[in-house]
């Protein structure tokens, strides 16, 4: 057993990084369930997520790769374990990334001038700006307005301690490996539920969801398939990148067991963003393979992998379309009363968020060129203290966005950003994910093989599915996966102004027996 050696526990290396990354995940689930099972009352009750964060910070100031992978593995979890433990846990990423965030900019300051890009940090700034006007131009109140910056800013504040620190090589291809053994746990475990749900059911008592389309609704160990949807499209879309890169097959098969796991949670801006994903990868190996028929060589294997799952699935998705089609038809916006049924699944319930959209678009114009302000519209602060825009809109006779429940209000991200921010915030918003898309496609023309090659492409392949995900989802304000996509990112970004080396458009072909994961 790799963890009954502690010689390697300080190794550095791909393994030690693994054995650290495992005794550290274990530290920061255990140490705050056991301090919640105590019952302390408040305000000692924050000890729970706090001992959590003392552990993360104090490894992130001697591991800060490792602290970095265990905080986002832990944070995608963390409404599972909410469901079993006492104790808020769930404010755990808040204190960890003002702690981390900290450390990482107190490292990184003295380098300023190389990490500073003003394109991105220009377009977030006025982001700032533009919802600090607009929260001031319509008095939101400080008690809202200021939890609800937090809540944006949080996991920006995080892309840029990722940015901050210094990632080697051997962490990232530890870090991914890692990442790779808890999503392969996860999918095996979605599998046992596909083929036992009476005994799965009764072991972990997760909530149930009904099958969709003829499909059996698939969320391993998650509270929703939304989260597990999301889990293995991401690690899919990395194996599908690490096979491109090395050509080993195992990481093909692998991609394509992932891809079912997809198509298992029946839902359908999780396939939708795998597609998404692997068009990104396709649209870069054009770049930078001089033929078409290179390019088909590259690309054949996966192609005809991920085409035949689909073929197989050909009645689901068409089932899938047409549950989409009636419930568009049948539930319009406006067409639910208030105080109807809860339910567990947002997808039930796209009459809210087509009438979030189009009430977003209804603010920005009343209120041109700002919005409502922070923490009044499509965010988690709006339905804690319910916001009156959705009375002033008519928005609050719709199921979900009620004042008696408005379990909808979140359910997306582009009205949240337009009718908070308005339209210079969300124009700057755009150009904030442009630059970092930007960025990841220029990084991605470097010559480097194996597992920076590797790192680079998958990033630029999960950017694409989380913006497809953005679409139906509070993405890139979701802490369950936000965190993941931004460690990546912010990867490429750190390792990127510590080799200020201009990529190449066009690089030779990888080699082939690099290892990656």
């Amino acid at each position: 057993m790799i963890l009954a050696s502690p010689r390697r526990w300080g190794e550095a290396s791909e393994a030690g990084f693994v054995v650290r990354f495992v005794l550290l995940a274990l530290a920061v689930v255990i140490v705050p369930v056991v301090v919640g099972a105590l019952g302390l009352r408040s305000p000692f009750h924050l000890l729970v997520p706090v001992s959590g964060a003392v552990i993360l910070a104090i490894a992130f100031i001697w591991r800060p790769a490792e602290a970095l992978v265990v905080f986002a593995v832990v944070v995608l979890f963390y409404n599972t374990i909410a469901y079993y433990a006492s104790g808020p846990i769930k404010q755990l990423d808040e204190i960890s990334v003002g702690m981390i965030t900290l450390i990482a900019f107190v490292r990184g300051a003295p380098h300023w001038r190389s990490w500073i890009w003003w394109p991105r940090d220009l377009a977030f700034a006025i982001v700032l700006v533009m919802a600090l006007v607009s929260t001031a131009a319509n008095g939101v109140p400080a008690e809202i307005w200021i939890p609800a910056l937090l809540l944006v800013g949080k996991p920006i504040a995080f892309l840029y301690a990722v940015i901050w620190t210094e990632i080697r090589p051997w962490e990232i291809k530890g870090g991914l490996r890692a990442v790779l053994g808890v999503a392969c746990v996860t999918l095996a475990l979605g599998l046992v539920e596909v083929l036992f749900p009476a005994a799965f059911d009764a072991v972990f008592r997760l909530p149930v969801f009904e099958a969709r389309s003829s499909l059996p609704v698939v969320k391993s160990v998650f509270v929703h398939p939304g989260q597990f949807g999301f889990f293995v499209t991401f690690v899919g879309l990395f194996l599908f990148a690490a096979f491109l890169v090395t050509r080993q097959l195992r990481w093909l098969f692998l991609g394509l067991a992932f891809s079912l796991g997809t198509i298992l949670s029946a839902r359908r801006r999780a396939i939708l963003a795998l597609l998404a994903g692997l068009g990104a990868g396709f649209l870069e190996s054009l770049r930078k393979r001089p033929s078409p028929r290179e390019v088909v060589r590259e690309w054949w294997p996966v192609a005809i992998g991920v085409g035949l799952l689909l073929v197989a699935f050909i009645p689901v998705f068409i089932g899938l379309v047409d549950l989409t089609v009636d419930r568009f038809i049948e539930n319009p916006p406006g067409g639910q009363a208030p105080g109807e049924p809860d339910v567990v699944d947002s997808d039930e319930n796209p009459a809210a968020r087509i009438a979030l959209y189009i009430g977003s678009v209804d603010i920005a114009t009343d209120r041109l060129p700002l919005g409502a302000g922070l923490g009044r519209y499509a965010s988690w602060m709006s339905r804690i203290e319910y916001s009156p825009v959705y009375e002033q809109y008519g928005l609050s006779d719709i199921r979900g966005l009620g004042p008696e429940n408005p379990l909808y209000a979140t359910d997306t991200f582009w009205p949240q950003i337009l009718g908070e921010f308005g339209v210079i915030g969300l124009a700057a918003y755009i150009a904030f994910l442009a630059t970092l898309a930007y960025r990841l496609w220029r990084e991605s023309g470097r010559p480097d093989g194996g597992t920076l090659r590797v790192l680079r492409l998958g990033a630029g392949m999960v950017f694409a599915q989380a913006l497809v995900e953005s679409a139906a989802n509070a993405m890139f304000h979701s802490p369950p996966r936000v965190y993941l996509l931004f460690l990546v990112v912010g990867a490429v970004m750190s390792i990127a102004w510590r080799s200020p080396a201009p990529p190449r458009t066009a690089a030779p072909d990888p080699p082939r027996t690099a290892g990656a994961s």
